[in-house]
């Protein structure tokens, strides 16, 4: 949790694959020019790739962890969120918090989840 206010609420969708191993849209956001600065964190369950791609399709990051940080300044425009995974599989996407490195060892730590496990 940042500064001394509440924690950000958190939003939970799904999302299931149409096609086998091809970039699929999960999530899209678009931020105010007032709040270009936030971040948020997107997790992924199971873990598959992911990566952000602006409105003009420029790839801005990618991930194998499972989890990516959404926003900043190309959020004026637009940002998709995509994954990538084999067709007919569930994720479950959680949206929150911007995510650190630390927050993600520990909530594996907290949860037992471990390399060997996330492949499971």
């Amino acid at each position: 949790m940042k500064g001394a206010g509440a924690a950000m609420e958190q939003h939970i969708t799904t999302h299931t694959f149409k096609r086998d191993d091809a970039w699929e849209t999960i999530d899209t956001l678009w931020y105010s020019p007032f709040f270009y600065w936030q971040k948020n964190g997107l997790r992924v369950t199971p873990k598959v790739p992911l990566r952000i791609i602006t409105a003009f399709g420029t790839l801005i990051e990618e991930s194998d962890e499972g989890w990516i940080n959404t926003g900043g300044p190309s959020a004026m425009l637009l940002q998709r969120i995509q994954a990538r995974g084999p067709r007919g599989t569930m994720v479950r996407v959680e949206t929150g918090e911007e995510i650190l490195d630390g927050d993600e060892a520990d909530r594996a730590a907290a949860t037992g989840d471990t390399a060997e496990t996330s492949a499971r």
